[in-house]
């Protein structure tokens, strides 16, 4: 029943949804339907949509009544904790592509700040290269990323598996000569392009379809060239926009084909004018993690943020990783130590 409470209280708060949308860093349309899901739980609307600005029903009082006493619960109670853990003040910044500041951070942030609202959130976006050199110049805490990133210099804790996929604008002629291989939105939300049994697209069946490519420096760039590589088909790159996202937003206008994670289609809370296909390489799967800077001190905070991100057994394992490469340096420390000395007394023997 109170499963979006943060929802409601925002637009309660705000008293209108677009202003509650931009405090909460998400759609209209994904507030809109999230209200709508707590309403129909709750069996009667929430607010009368009929005033400006908006009100709450009889039922919506009674529902805010109840959740703010569940709000003045839960932080007493964190409060508490946060007491104990140490948590009372601190700052924590984590970075970004568009793509996850778009679609993945906020909700990560929302509920690590409900949890400790003392500690400061700052929210860096730009590329992977960009962020990369504030990550090793210690300017970051944390950023999440799909690139590969060298372990010798990193920390990497494992966030989730995404597919990339083929976005191709609805009106172009060609998908009437590949709806085998379509995809829905909804078939991607269900994961049914992750089956074996479900059909790849041989990208020469695209012939010379208008190509929308991210930049040289963008990991699917290079993963697109690859697959194109490895079936010998050359794309006709008419555009290389900085982000996904904007090779998202132009496919979606009609200006071209472009290769997109999957992630991106099944956090979309509305339909966009594409076909989507599966490309069938071991190029299109890749991992998405949340890298920290090796050797840079693990604040509670940034434990905490990785533990809401990734789950406690996902910190927990990483962490233990560690500490074995740690005790295995100690070891072998120790052992050269000793040869070392060992080699002295040898030497200083008559």
């Amino acid at each position: 029943m109170f499963d979006g409470k943060e929802y409601v209280y925002a637009v309660y708060e705000e008293k209108s949804f677009s202003k509650a949308a931009q405090k909460l860093y998400i759609t209209q349309p994904a507030l809109s339907t999230a209200i709508k899901k707590v309403e129909k739980k709750i069996g009667s609307p929430i607010f009368d949509r009929s005033t400006t600005p908006i009100g709450l029903t009889p039922s919506g009082e009674v529902y805010i009544e109840a959740i703010e006493k569940l709000f003045a619960l839960e932080q007493n109670t964190l409060n508490q904790l946060n007491n104990l853990n140490g948590l009372l003040a601190g700052k924590l910044s984590v970075g970004g592509t568009i793509l996850f500041t778009s679609f993945i951070l906020p909700g990560l942030l929302g509920e690590f700040s409900r949890k400790y609202p003392q500690i400061k959130i700052e929210l860096m976006e730009g590329t992977t290269v960009q962020l990369t050199e504030r990550l090793m110049g210690e300017e970051l805490d944390l950023m999440i990323d799909n690139s590969e990133l060298d372990d010798k210099n990193y920390e990497k804790y494992y966030y989730s598996t995404e597919r990339i996929i083929l976005a191709v604008p609805k009106s172009f002629g060609i998908n009437a000569e590949l709806i085998q291989y379509q995809l829905s939105s909804s078939d991607i939300q269900s994961g049914a392009h992750s089956r074996d049994d479900f059909p790849a697209l041989p990208l020469s069946l695209l012939k010379n379809t208008p190509f929308i490519f991210v930049k040289e420096e963008n990991s699917i760039y290079k993963r697109g060239v690859k697959m194109c590589g490895r079936q010998n088909y050359t794309p006709n790159i008419i555009l290389k926009p900085d982000q996904v996202v904007s090779a998202f937003n132009m496919a979606g206008r009609g200006v071209g084909a472009t290769f997109i994670p999957d992630g991106l289609v099944a956090n979309l809370p509305y339909e966009v004018p594409l076909c989507y296909y599966k490309m069938d390489e071991d190029l299109s799967v890749r991992h998405v993690y949340f890298y920290k800077k090796r050797n840079k001190y693990l604040t509670k905070a940034m434990e905490e943020f990785i533990r809401v991100a990734v789950g406690d057994e996902g910190f927990r394992k990483v962490r233990e990783e560690r500490e074995r490469e740690n005790q295995e340096k100690r070891e072998n420390q120790e052992k050269k130590g000793q040869e070392k000395k060992h080699g002295a007394k040898n030497t200083s023997r008559p």
